[in-house]
């Protein structure tokens, strides 16, 4: 799992992810002060994703196991949910990006999907 270290505090941030075989997929990631929360969209190739909550997961992205080769898992030692614009700049929460064999591994350790 390679975990994204150029997060800063700033509400609005865009990422280009590096996945296996040199594939790539955007990332805007952006905090709403009122509602106190992190959200995310993703575009791989001809899918977007809009609007996703980051919450603690092992694999967010879970519902796409099937369609995307890669994962995202945010995770915290605290196991507090990223609410403060700061967390991912003082790295209490992390976002790693799952490789195909990760989130099988996932599926198979955390949801006893073979």
């Amino acid at each position: 799992m390679d975990i994204l270290t150029t997060i800063t505090q700033y509400p609005n941030q865009q990422f280009t992810l590096v996945l296996q075989d040199n594939e790539t997929a955007l990332m805007r990631l952006y905090y709403n002060a009122r509602m106190e929360s992190w959200f995310f969209d993703l575009q791989y190739k001809e899918l977007t994703i809009n609007g996703v909550k980051v919450v603690l997961h092992p694999n967010i992205l879970r519902q796409f196991r099937n369609i995307i080769p890669f994962g995202l898992g945010i995770l915290s030692e605290s196991y507090v949910e990223p609410f403060e614009i700061e967390c991912f700049a003082n790295n209490r929460v992390e976002i790693g990006i799952l490789t195909k064999d990760e989130v099988e591994e996932i599926e198979a350790e955390v949801y006893y999907n073979d």
